[in-house]
């Protein structure tokens, strides 16, 4: 009777061995799916790295290509054809609408205006870039003649030139400061440094004004 009772004990207590042994081999694979979930999103991360890397080092080719390309034609050319060879500043001219500014049309002017060309050795306007400075002088005036001086460095200079159509120039207005023309005349001189070689030219011109200080 005893030994009867003990054998289904036996029997009950490894049933629940056998339940035991199968939760923990569950448990097991559940971490193990988690590690190859997060081996697989590690795998999928380094393979995007390292197309975005050979991607890169692609474009860096094709830039180091075309690069090579550039310097092998301008040593071809060599730097004094290229300059021999492009249209280049060789005067500036001040043009004939240069003078007196007065707007409202009442009154003497307010100013002048000076149209600033950059020409090359033909003639023809050339578009350059450059610092740009202008004095105006009254002549008649013998102890101080210098009425008024502005100064444009380059990137200033660039925002009054009027291109397009008939109109290629610098248009800069300068407005009288403290001292005013006692005449109808004044001079205009002009100074425009080049930027692409560095050269300085100057130009100047006698202008008629209405005289501001008749009034």
């Amino acid at each position: 009777m005893v030994s009867v009772r003990l054998g289904s004990i036996s029997r009950l207590q490894v049933g629940r061995l056998v339940v035991l042994a199968g939760l923990v081999s569950l448990a097991g694979c559940a971490v193990k799916t988690d590690e190859v979930l997060e081996l697989q999103r590690d795998n999928r991360e380094l393979h995007r790295q390292l197309r975005q890397a050979k991607e890169t080092i692609s474009a860096q080719h094709e830039t180091l290509s075309r690069r090579d390309e550039q310097i092998s034609s301008l040593l071809e050319l060599g730097p004094g054809r290229r300059l021999a060879e492009l249209f280049v500043v060789e005067k500036i001219k001040l043009s004939r609408y240069t003078g007196g500014f007065n707007p409202d049309k009442t009154g003497g002017d307010d100013g002048v205006r000076v149209y600033v060309i950059p020409q090359d050795e033909g003639g023809r306007t050339v578009t350059a870039a450059g610092s740009v400075e202008i004095d105006v002088f009254d002549l008649a005036q013998k102890e101080e003649s210098l009425l008024m001086s502005y100064s444009f460095t380059a990137a200033q200079a660039k925002e009054h030139w009027q291109g397009g159509g008939l109109a290629n120039h610098y248009s800069f207005t300068c407005l009288w400061k403290d001292a005013l023309p006692t005449g109808n005349e004044i001079t205009i001189r002009v100074k425009f440094v080049d930027y692409l070689t560095g050269r300085i030219f100057t130009a100047t011109k006698q202008c008629s004004v209405r005289n501001p200080s008749a009034e």
